[in-house]
């Protein structure tokens, strides 16, 4: 998950300046023993009856600020709480790079892979983890030894996860087994991550607070069934805050779908949508299709084999004879585009009349003949941009579904105002959506308490 404005937690710093009000007041005797260096008692008249109805019977008075002060000797300072920040986007770089290994080696005839840039995104990511533990104050490593312990060990489990996998990179073994050990590797990485959330936990650090100005939306899977194949979009996003009036916030809402599954397999969804086999007709197969960015737009290039077949009958029976044949090859452009739907605008149960749209169009065609024909100015090209077009929008259409992208407090109060297509690593697609959404500062603090719920749901709870 992105994550980003953390900050201390102000529910447990209120929390504790609440108590320590409570025992100074309830407890002057007591606070003052303390500081100067305890002792017994003091003679100010009253206060022994005081004390006698304060503190239970058999406990001392630095017992009652136990608690308090064991809070306030784990948590982080503002110069941790930034290092922790860094720590967190290490690790989410090296998940990602690891999700797209995994991408490459899961394709049907899969290129040389090579781990380098997973590899150093992993050391950066432990190093920083050690680094950070490395600045803990005596009362932090006493306290949070447990945790560190076992955050200790998943950095070992991790390490030996990669050199597994690098090991098997390095010897090319099938790729059978190099997508198991991969999967091993980002179990143990998810692990390994979890463990630092819990570690924040333990220090106070949240991960956002409503006094936030960028709010790091969680990473959801949007399963898209296309030519009955279900492909999942992952989308992601970021609120950044550009404008506040009073109790009115304003902040640009940026989404991203990535298409890296539907680029995997575009040529079997245009294979299920155009491919023919008529006895007297056309026959068309679809030999390769790649679909590529080229920010602002994305380009898809087919290559296909096409026959044209007449049928004849003569003394009863007929007869198949091919009067045509050809190889080519087609570009088309892609572009996305938010159009305003007029019937949608009228529907005041529509949360957002604004639609993605992307519009298809040929480019340069290398053929010859019947089939230059039917792709330039035939049914042929006229198929071939619908099933694309239709195709990429479904996909691409998860960023835009609000009630699966954004948390709860979000889905009602977003518009979309501009799409484009963007390159997402090396080679891959995604569609990036831009907008607004307008939030009360009540709202904001709701958007920060439903991403940590969410964040908690998913890390593990120390022991």
């Amino acid at each position: 998950m992105f994550r980003s404005g953390i900050s201390r937690s102000r529910s447990s710093v209120a929390a504790i300046a609440a108590l320590a009000l409570g025992l100074a007041t309830l407890c002057p005797l007591a606070a003052n023993a303390q500081r100067h260096g305890g002792g017994s008692g003091g003679s100010l008249a009253g206060s022994s009856s005081l004390n006698a109805y304060s503190r239970p019977y058999g406990v001392d008075e630095k017992d009652s600020l136990k608690d308090f002060h064991e809070v306030l000797a784990l948590q982080a300072t503002s110069e941790q709480v930034a290092e922790f920040q860094a720590l967190i986007k290490s690790t989410e770089s090296a998940q990602a790079d690891l999700q797209s290994l995994l991408q490459r080696l899961q394709k049907e005839n899969p290129e040389p892979a090579s781990a380098d840039a997973l590899d150093r995104a992993l050391e950066s990511a432990r190093t920083a983890t050690r680094k950070f533990q490395d600045g803990f104050s005596a009362a932090q490593k006493a306290g949070l030894k447990d945790i560190v312990k076992r955050l200790a060990k998943s950095d070992s489990d991790l390490e030996t996860e990669d050199k597994k996998l690098a090991q098997s990179l390095l010897a090319k073994d099938p790729t059978a087994e190099l997508v198991p050990q991969a999967e091993a590797l980002d179990k143990a990485l998810t692990d390994f991550s979890n463990l630092q959330l819990a570690l924040g936990r333990e220090m106070s650090i949240t991960l956002s607070s409503g006094q936030d100005l960028t709010f790091m939306l969680p990473q959801v899977k949007a399963p898209v069934t296309l030519a009955n194949r279900t492909i999942p979009v992952v989308v992601s996003g970021r609120l950044t805050q550009t404008a506040a009036q009073g109790d009115q916030r304003t902040f640009k809402l940026e989404l991203s779908a990535d298409l890296s599954d539907l680029q995997q397999n575009i040529t079997e969804l245009l294979r299920k949508r155009l491919e023919t086999s008529e006895t007297c007709g056309q026959r068309l197969s679809i030999r390769q299709s790649t679909l590529t960015p080229a920010t602002p737009a994305g380009v898809l290039i087919v290559w296909l084999h096409f026959e044209r077949w007449m049928c004849t009958r003569a003394f009863g029976q007929q007869t198949s004879t091919e009067i045509a044949e050809g190889d080519g090859k087609v570009e088309v452009k892609l572009t996305a585009s938010i159009v305003k739907d007029e019937k949608d605008e009228k529907d005041q149960t529509n949360t957002n009349p604004n639609t993605l749209n992307i519009n298809a169009e040929l480019g340069r065609i290398d053929a010859t003949g019947m089939l230059a024909e039917s792709l330039r100015s035939g049914p042929l090209g006229d198929d071939l941009r619908a099933a694309l077009s239709q195709s990429v929008l479904w996909a691409a259409r998860a960023g835009t579904d609000f009630k699966i992208a954004l948390p709860p407090v979000l889905q009602n109060s977003a518009t979309l105002q501009s799409a484009k297509f963007q390159e997402v690593g090396v080679g891959g697609l995604s569609v990036e959506l831009a907008g607004q959404i307008e939030l009360s500062n009540a709202q904001a603090d709701q958007l920060a308490t439903q991403l940590n719920q969410t964040l908690s749901a998913q890390a593990p709870v120390t022991q």
